[in-house]
């Protein structure tokens, strides 16, 4: 164990979600947890990156920003067509992707979790392969 976390344990959270995760499925996403720069803080919204999800396991996901994307960043980001809240911009940041356990994920709205189409997933997916490293 490091040194700097001498009593650090992992904490066993009940999932706050219903059901599992489905693909292209939104939710929140509690990154506050101890991060460490450039890593994501704080609580943002994720699309869900993968299909094979469990209510108990883990996903892999994508985080969500209101920040619009600069330099380098940019042409990893892609601006969904839709806003998540009220006169907010969102960029997919299709070069961080994070496996988290579901217990970190809360439903985004009240009443239904928003999916996104196959067509605007598509886009993101093209630019997280694109992103991946290629064999020679």
């Amino acid at each position: 164990m490091p040194e700097h976390l001498p009593n650090y344990q992992p904490r066993n959270l009940v999932p706050r979600i219903k059901a599992a995760p489905a693909i292209r499925q939104i939710y929140w996403c509690d990154f506050e947890f101890n991060p460490v720069l450039p890593e994501m803080g704080k609580t943002r919204p994720v699309i869900i990156l993968y299909y094979k999800n469990t209510l108990s396991g883990h996903c892999l996901v994508l985080p969500v920003s209101s920040d619009s994307q600069q330099g380098a960043s940019s042409q990893w980001a892609h601006q969904l067509s839709f806003e998540l809240e009220p006169d907010h911009v969102s960029y997919v940041v299709c070069n961080h992707l994070y496996t988290v356990s579901t217990a970190r994920l809360q439903p985004l709205y009240k009443k239904a979790v928003p999916r996104l189409s196959e067509a605007e997933f598509n886009l993101i997916l093209t630019k997280v392969l694109a992103w991946l490293p290629k064999l020679s």
